[in-house]
Parts: C-alpha cells; sequence; structure tokens
C-alpha cells in the first residue's frame, strides 16, 4: 500500500475514472485537494467566481461531453452556493461529482463556523450524498460514488470530507480502473414479451408517432430512433429541452411540443392514435400532464431506462424498461422482420410533412416583420438561422426572450441544446455555454440570454476571459424580467412592480473583462456580428435591443 495525503487521493480517485477538469473556487479546507492539483497536466482546475457558476459549468460539461466532471468547493456558503447548479445536474441527469471539504469532525455536529449538515442539504437534488468518516476510505468511496453517479439515469452525486481527515496521510491501495469495480456496459434490453407487444402496436397504428427524449441522447440511440421512424412513417417530434435529439431537417421532424414550442408538434402530438414515447418520461413541459395535447384515446409505448416512471404522468398500453439504444435495436429487429421494406403509410406522411412545411413556412415569414426600435424579439432569430453552424452547441437561459429559440433555433446533431432543463433557474445560460465549450472545444458555443438573467451571472465573463474559454454571448435586452413582466400585464391588469430594469451597456461591460463587445440594433447587422464574434478565439457578447412584446404561447386552435 501507497501512503499520500488524502487530498492527493481525491484527485488519483477522480483521474482513475478519467476526469480531466475540476470546477470551483478554493477555500480553506479544501487545500489538500487543490495543491494536488498543482504542475499537474493530466487534470486542470478552473476557478470561476462564484460557486453557483461553478455547479452550473460542470453541468455544461457533462451534458456536452458525456463525461464525469468533479465541482469542488469548501465548506459553509461555498457549499450551499452551488445548491442551484446542483439542482440543475439533478433535474438534466448530469454526472456531476460535488465535494466539499467541510469543517472538522468535532465541529460539524456543534454548529461551529460554516459548519452544516450538508449530506441532507444536499440529498435531495443528488442520487448520492455522503461523508467520509475515515480517511483511508477515500478512494472506495468515490468508487461508490461514481457507480451511482453513472448507472442507470445518470446525475450528481456528493461527496462531504471533513478538513481534519483531507490534511493527513492516508495509506491506500492501487487505484483500481473503473471495470474492476462497475459495469462498463449497461445497455440493458427490454423484455422480448414487452417488445414483441409494442411492434404489434406500431405495426397496426394509423397515425404513429415518435416521441424523443433525452434518453435517446444518453444512449447514442438517435440512429435507432430515426430508423424505426422512417420504417413506419412515424412522425417525430422531441420532448422539452431535447430538440438536438433528431436532425430538425428531417422530413418527418414536425417540431418542438410546449407552450415555448411549435403549434404543429403540438396538433401532431394530439393527431397521433400511438405514441411512442422514446427515451421519455413524458414530462410535464412536454405535455402539460393532461388530455388537452394528448388525446385519451391515444395508445401509449414508453420506454425508459428507470422502471418507476413508466406509467407515472400517462397510463401506458406497453411499458418497456432498457436502454434506449438496446430496446430501439429489439424493435428494429422484429419491425424489419415483419416488414423488410418497411410499412409506407402516405396519408400520415403527407399529413406529417404538411405540418412540418406549415412551422417552416411560419418561421422563414418572420423575416419579414416589419423594422422597429427597437426590433421584436422574435425578428432576431431568422437572422441567427443563417450563421449557427450545425455542430454549434446553444445554451437557453430562463426567461422569455431567450425563451423565444426553443422554436426558431434549429438544431442537427444531438448534444448541442442545452437548457434549464425544467428547473428554471436564471443566469445559467452563460455558465453551462462555459461548461459546453470546455467540454467540446472542437464545437462553436454560443448561449441565449436575457438582461435578466444575462446579470445573474455576468460576472463569470471574467473566469471566461481568463481561462481563454472562446464562447459568444447573445443577450436580448428588454429591459424588464420578460416573463413576469407579461404574466402581470396579462393577469393582474399591468400594476408592474419589480420588472422593469436599468442595465448597463452589455456590449462595454463585456469589454470591461477584456472580452469582445457588439451592439446591434438593426436586423440585417445580426448574422455579420454573429459570424464575427464566432471567428474569434476570445470569449464576446453580442447585444441586442429587443422590444416588450411576445409571442402568446402556442396552444392548440
Amino acid at each position: 500500500m501507497a501512503e499520500m495525503p488524502a487530498g492527493q487521493a481525491v484527485i488519483e480517485s477522480l483521474r482513475a475514472e478519467g476526469v480531466e477538469h475540476i470546477v470551483g473556487l478554493v477555500g480553506h479546507t479544501i487545500n489538500s485537494i487543490m495543491t494536488a492539483v498543482y504542475d499537474r497536466s493530466d487534470i486542470k482546475f478552473i476557478d470561476t467566481r462564484h460557486e453557483e457558476g461553478a455547479a452550473f459549468m460542470a453541468y455544461g460539461y457533462a451534458r456536452a461531453s458525456g463525461k464525469p466532471i468533479a465541482c469542488v468547493t469548501t465548506s459553509g456558503p461555498a457549499a450551499t452556493n452551488t445548491l442551484t447548479g446542483v439542482a440543475l445536474a439533478w433535474k438534466g441527469h448530469a454526472p456531476v461529482i460535488v465535494i466539499t471539504g467541510n469543517t472538522p469532525v468535532d465541529t460539524i455536529y456543534k454548529d461551529g463556523t460554516q459548519s452544516f449538515d450538508l449530506v441532507n442539504i444536499f440529498k435531495p437534488v443528488t442520487k448520492l450524498a455522503l461523508q467520509v468518516n475515515k480517511t483511508q476510505n477515500i478512494p472506495d468511496l468515490f468508487r461508490y460514488a461514481f457507480r451511482h453517479a453513472l448507472s442507470g439515469k445518470r446525475g450528481p452525486v456528493f461527496v462531504d470530507i471533513p478538513q481534519d481527515l483531507l490534511d493527513r496521510q492516508t495509506y491506500v491501495g492501487e487505484i483500481a480502473p473503473p471495470s474492476s469495480y462497475r459495469a462498463i456496459n449497461t445497455r440493458v434490453g427490454g423484455d422480448p414479451t414487452t417488445i414483441s407487444e409494442a411492434a404489434q402496436i406500431l405495426a397496426s397504428a394509423q397515425r404513429p408517432l415518435l416521441l424523443a427524449g433525452g434518453g435517446i441522447i444518453d444512449s447514442e440511440a438517435t440512429d435507432e430512433a430515426l430508423q424505426i421512424a422512417e420504417l413506419l412513417d412515424m412522425a417525430l417530434v422531441p420532448t422539452y429541452g431535447h430538440h438536438d435529439v433528431v436532425p430538425n431537417s428531417h422530413r418527418l421532424y414536425v417540431g418542438p411540443p410546449a407552450g415555448r414550442g411549435s403549434v404543429e408538434g403540438l396538433q401532431a402530438l394530439n393527431n397521433a392514435d400511438v405514441i411512442f414515447a422514446f427515451g421519455s418520461r413524458l414530462n410535464q413541459a412536454t405535455t402539460g400532464w393532461n388530455f388537452d395535447v394528448i388525446n385519451p384515446n391515444t395508445k401509449i409505448i414508453q420506454v425508459d431506462i428507470d422502471p418507476l416512471e413508466i406509467g407515472r404522468n400517462y397510463p401506458v398500453s406497453v411499458g418497456i424498461v432498457g436502454d434506449a439504444k438496446a430496446v430501439g435495436q429489439q424493435l428494429l429487429e422484429v419491425l424489419k422482420d415483419k416488414f423488410p421494406e418497411g410499412k409506407p403509410n402516405p396519408d400520415w406522411r403527407n399529413k406529417v410533412e404538411e405540418l412540418a412545411a406549415t412551422r417552416i413556412a411560419r418561421l422563414e415569414n418572420e423575416a419579414n416583420i416589419p423594422a422597429s426600435n427597437p426590433m421584436k424579439p422574435e425578428r432576431v432569430y431568422p437572422e441567427l438561422r443563417k450563421v449557427l453552424p450545425k455542430n454549434c452547441m446553444v445554451s437557453i437561459d430562463a426567461g422569455v426572450t431567450a425563451g423565444l429559440a426553443y422554436d426558431r433555433v434549429f438544431f442537427e446533431e444531438p448534444r448541442t441544446m442545452f437548457n434549464y432543463s425544467q428547473q428554471g433557474g436564471l443566469g445559467m445560460g452563460l455558465c453551462v455555454g462555459l461548461g459546453t465549450k470546455l467540454g467540446r472545444p472542437d464545437r462553436p458555443a454560443i448561449t441565449l440570454s436575457g438582461d435578466g438573467g444575462f446579470l445573474y451571472s455576468s460576472q463569470e465573463l471574467n473566469t471566461a476571459v481568463r481561462h481563454n474559454i472562446p464562447v459568444v454571448n447573445i443577450v436580448l435586452n428588454n429591459s424588464c424580467q420578460g416573463a413576469e413582466k407579461s404574466i402581470q400585464q396579462r393577469s393582474y391588469d399591468g400594476k408592474y412592480i419589480g420588472v422593469d430594469l436599468f442595465n448597463p451597456r452589455f456590449d462595454k461591460l463585456a469589454e470591461v473583462h477584456g472580452a469582445r463587445g457588439f451592439h446591434v440594433e438593426n436586423p440585417n447587422e445580426i448574422a455579420n456580428a454573429v459570424e464575427e464574434a464566432l471567428k474569434l478565439d476570445v470569449p464576446s457578447v453580442v447585444e441586442i435591443p429587443v422590444s416588450q412584446d411576445f409571442p402568446w404561447p402556442s396552444k392548440l386552435p
């Protein structure tokens, strides 16, 4: 057995799992961990200006790369500052390893300075929360943590280590490879009987629809989803926030549903007689959890890796527990055996293609919106579509102006759309965008934020500049908290309170931080500004003043 500082044992445990980046802030309880990174080339520490920003970054990195990352902070307020970002990782199923150095053991339950019961604070937003009780247990507990983070439906784990344990030397055995303590290939297929039942229902459907969920991205099952849809002429509709599941240019792609999505996507869901919820838990944002969108007579086939999700929100005709890619391959084998040449459905295919064409025409017509000063926010998006590369990663902040992107930005490759995953945290856009670029430096990255959300975390521009993370941050500035102002207008007789904002010039704020700034007031200048920003190898901000007029949410006619 080798003897090493406990902080180094933490780092070696992370490296055994291939962790290449740590994000966070330094603090006195974690110096043993931080100094173990000093002068190493195999793992890099990215220090942010706020712990919440670090947790948001970690989420973006994990979702973009598909790999785990560590978020490390010190005790007390530093740890609790990460909660909002960790909750996003929980909602978005991101394998983030959250590590805090706590106060010494004998002060934790005595209300000492910065002493909190962090394990119980983090339990509701993690797959596992634990505290190290012996220094020599560090490697084994990290193996336990990674098993939880990377098994089944992925998610964050929390490891709390008291400072007095971190500051000790410890004996550790060989740092074992992951294959020796957890299953690496976890593609579990569905029950053959239920696969056969599902295939029979799909084969007899007149108006089949494939509702493509995030499980497809996690299991890399896009090809299987497309083959099933093409075999049976199924409408393709993504679940809310997973619009990058299948190429949006596909002839069967109708568009996203939900209030911030397309009315055409809602119509397709409502008209379907069979919905194949593939890698989806039928989330609230997609369906409203009622039968206004999904017809009560529609048969639902649901595939999810978590058995607790089957039938949780809607009754199902067939529920299949399994990995999306494995289940997709099983279904294809049965369907291709039944229909070697496919099963054409021309009437439904024509309807699907008609809905898709109607949506495209509606969005293209927004380029003809009359000029105004400031411009309407939806006028921005036809210009963005001209210049965003198909592999561009787009992080969408919470809020109304950025939320218009759900229907208006097109995605062609998996792991290019990142949003607040039904958590709704303002300010995540910029930080998540930095994480995506850190995780996939080979891809361009932009963020879309309103002015309210951008100022939640604009200090992380400093992080972007210091670590040279070239993300293009597009700020649609309407000088208000747009979502709340629209609600106060519609439902509270225009009694506005706490919603009107006075902002700095965001392009100038970027320059103060050492980033590049652009200020665009004419729609015809948007594409050129964004294209120039994307070519730069430095962080940038493109500020676009927009009006406070918003399109109404989509709903069925």
